[in-house]
């Protein structure tokens, strides 16, 4: 039975490298191929029966997507709000929506809103009519940085956007959820450290602000303020042992207990407040996970079927893909399977004997796991966050402890008071919070140790994988193998560490929303023409986007950085650029990157057409305009300028203007791009940045209409490239040579997957 359901978990798991979706029609065909299969051919039949489902969910989410009648346009819809993500000013929430514009819904969908400005206090349970503009789950899409269009489609949200102010916006029914009546309660103590409270106690993690973040991830302890397994775990325990004790002690009084068998009653009855507690945590996808396989291991405890660790993963591996299929495209659901894992093979690898639970061989089990997580997670964390934390183990050695045996009891115990006598609720509360106080400076001296965090560079997933293989084989027994040949696993790692002088250089049109930012790399050294946006919230692009591929490249520092004007949407990261990253100079609009500069750097000529110095910089037109070239390729960088700059920089430059590369200015606004400026640059490639499904329709068809017309009297074709669509552009040229740019876009070609590019990109 275990190779089978491993035949239809392999052919579910092959669903995330899939480039497009069989059709309807293949998909059935599969299916009754299936049918056939099963009985002769039987693991054939469960890996054609993985595909068939995993088809199915995506079928089925290309269905729940919006029309094009919904997209980008106010309409109304009634639902219930399932869950507040962040709690301030500009909320946050996701929605259960059950009508849409007067019309019910057979299948709910899940939105996700912003409300800047509330007319209420909005909370889950609450039932709500709301006017909102709404488009389908996107997000930024660039080599590096958190993927938060895969992200939304691993938690089923089917589309994002923002609730506009109207007289229509009506709170239907005020009845809120339990989970967020004992909040607001736990909430009115204001307690100094209640947003940590709130998220050890009931998962909620929107009180949490950047800094807490940080601090939780370099030391490798977020894992205990997301509510998962391992909390359920403790009130598993902690309820097994009550149950079986309290339940012991009563029952002896009237029965004998040869009659009844407490293990089968308390193991049965722990079901009951470990679902309380997922419910209390909102039902999050790990909390779900480990009450499933909770629920398989108490089910076949009962039935007095002994079921193995391997077993017990693989069972609830195949209910978990069947329940909630789309969360095996999230990281959360990776590293809680690759944990659970890990654990599982410390204790086949040491087994503890049953006849040896001494304090002594109970620390010595935690050691072992602590140091096997952190050691065999590590290529999988730093894959994925470009960071290894040396503090982790120590850290968490400690940590793990204390929050899961005495802080989350203490926070469960005073839940329960909550109920009926607050000032036992506030005692309880005060006293974790005074503990909180210890705990937080106890890992902010962690981080602040030297090296307590160290960023690497970014290998491809392959090179990790040989890197796993290698620490793994080094744990297991020996098998009669030498180990030493082992080190060929390391091959791939060292072969991508050696230096590497190349030939080329990069330009890569970096996607920034509605905004813009451009890298040029060559032998591990950078320009930044633009930085993109930062926002009142403190997201910004400097963190999300820029800082991450610098990372990922092995980056340390970046020799210039132009700005080509002062706007938000250009410039408005550069503060949190300069803090993440060495800088060795930086040229404005307003100094240096003004006509005449010229610079030479690595054999590329840098040099700026626009503005003139006695020009007025204080709007669009006074945009720095830059040009990159080598012997026989180039790139032009005009910023935001207008037709009439335009004009100007034809006249001056009669021939300079001409670019294989053109960075459309403005974004694509009909204000630039004028026909006699496209026919001087003669771009064979024109990229437009601009944010998905903006307000302002960047590009402008006008502006596509004008480059076409040019290119029809040429009797040329150039490619256009919109970020909003294509992600990041990246174009890898040969130095001093005529052979052909390279081009390469993130959706198209470095994450081509069918959840990536719906049939709405």
């Amino acid at each position: 039975m275990d190779s089978k359901l491993c035949s239809f978990i392999a052919a579910s798991f092959s669903s995330l490298f899939w480039i497009s979706l069989p059709s309807m029609l293949i998909t059935l065909l599969l299916l009754i191929c299936a049918g056939l299969a099963i009985r002769k051919h039987q693991h054939l039949g469960f890996f054609l029966l993985g595909i068939v489902w995993m088809a199915s969910v995506g079928h089925w989410q290309y269905y729940l997507q919006l029309s094009s009648e919904q997209i980008s346009q106010p309409i109304q819809i009634i639902g219930k709000v399932s869950s507040v993500v962040i709690a301030e000013q500009n909320i946050r929430f996701n929605i259960k929506v059950t009508q849409i514009e007067d019309q019910d819904l057979f299948f709910a969908r899940r939105f996700r809103l912003n409300w800047r400005e509330p007319v209420w206090q909005v909370q889950q349970g609450q039932k709500v009519t709301l006017l909102v503009k709404i488009k389908p789950p996107h997000g930024l899409a660039n080599e590096a940085g958190f993927n938060y269009q895969q992200w939304l489609f691993s938690e089923g949200i089917n589309a994002t956007g923002y609730v506009k102010s109207h007289l229509d916006n009506t709170l239907l029914d005020d009845v809120k959820t339990i989970r967020q009546t004992l909040l607001n309660r736990m909430l009115d103590f204001f307690l100094p450290h209640q947003s940590w409270l709130a998220a050890l106690t009931f998962g909620y993690r929107g009180l949490l602000q950047p800094q807490d973040w940080h601090l939780v991830q370099k030391t490798g302890v977020a894992h205990l303020i997301a509510i998962s397994g391992l909390h359920l775990a403790l009130v598993a325990s902690l309820s097994y042992v009550l149950i079986a004790w309290v339940g012991g002690v009563l029952i002896s009084r009237f029965y004998s207990l040869h009659h009844i068998n407490l293990h089968n009653m308390a193991m049965f009855l722990t079901l009951f407040p470990t679902l309380a507690y997922s419910a209390l945590a909102g039902f999050g996808l790990p909390t779900l996970r480990a009450w499933l396989m909770l629920l398989l291991f108490s089910v076949f405890f009962l039935c007095n079927k002994h079921l193995g660790a391997k077993k017990l993963i693989l069972l609830s591996l195949t209910c978990f893909i069947l329940l909630f299929p789309l969360s095996i495209f999230g990281l959360s659901f990776w590293l809680s399977f690759c944990a659970v894992s890990i654990i599982c093979f410390v204790f086949w690898r040491w087994p503890v004997k049953k006849s040896d639970f001494s304090l002594l061989a109970v620390l010595s089990a935690m050691v072992k796991v602590q140091l096997c997580l952190t050691v065999l997670m590590l290529p999988l964390v730093a894959w994925q966050f470009s960071y290894i934390s040396t503090v982790s183990p120590f850290v968490n050695l400690i940590a793990v402890p204390a929050v899961t045996m005495i802080l989350v009891p203490l926070c469960l115990l005073a839940v329960i008071c909550l109920a009926f006598n607050s000032d036992w609720a506030f005692a309880l509360f005060s006293l974790a919070d005074h503990m909180l106080s210890y705990s937080l400076t106890f890992l902010d001296f962690t981080l602040q140790l030297n090296a307590s965090f160290f960023t690497i560079q970014s290998f491809p997933g392959a090179v990790w994988f040989f890197v796993f293989l290698f620490v793994l084989g080094c744990c297991l027994p020996s098998f009669g193998i030498n180990k030493k040949y082992l080190c060929v696993l390391l091959l791939p790692l060292i072969s991508h560490l050696l230096p590497q002088t190349t030939h080329t250089w990069q330009v890569d049109v970096l996607d920034v929303g509605q905004g813009l930012a451009v890298m040029i790399s060559k032998n591990q050294h950078a320009i930044v023409y633009d930085v993109g946006a930062s926002y009142p919230s403190g997201f910004n692009m400097a963190d999300s986007v820029l800082l991450p591929i610098l990372q990922a490249r092995g980056l340390s520092k970046v020799d210039l950085v132009f700005i080509s004007h002062q706007d938000n949407d250009h410039a408005g990261s550069l503060p949190q650029l300069l803090k993440g990253i060495q800088v060795s100079q930086v040229l404005t609009n307003q100094d240096r990157c003004q006509q005449q500069f010229a610079i030479n750097w690595q054999g590329l000529k840098i040099e700026a057409l626009w503005p003139d110095n006695a020009f007025n910089y204080s709007n669009n037109n006074g945009s720095c305009v830059i040009k990159v070239s080598d012997k026989f390729h180039s790139i032009l960088l005009p910023g935001d300028i207008d037709k009439s700059i335009e004009q100007q920089l034809v006249e001056l430059y009669p021939k300079q203007l001409k670019a294989d590369i053109l960075m459309a200015a403005h974004h694509g606004s009909n204000t630039s791009s004028s026909s006699e400026f496209i026919e001087r640059v003669g771009a064979e490639y024109v990229i437009f940045s601009q944010g998905f499904l903006n307000r302002w329709r960047f590009p402008r068809r006008e502006v596509l209409d004008r480059f076409e017309q040019v290119n029809d009297n040429k009797g040329t074709q150039s490619k256009y490239f919109a970020t909003s669509d294509s992600g990041q552009v990246s174009f890898i040229i040969e130095y001093d040579s005529p052979k052909a740019i390279l081009v390469k876009t993130f959706r198209q070609d470095m994450y081509p997957y069918w959840y990536a590019n719906s049939p709405h990109l």
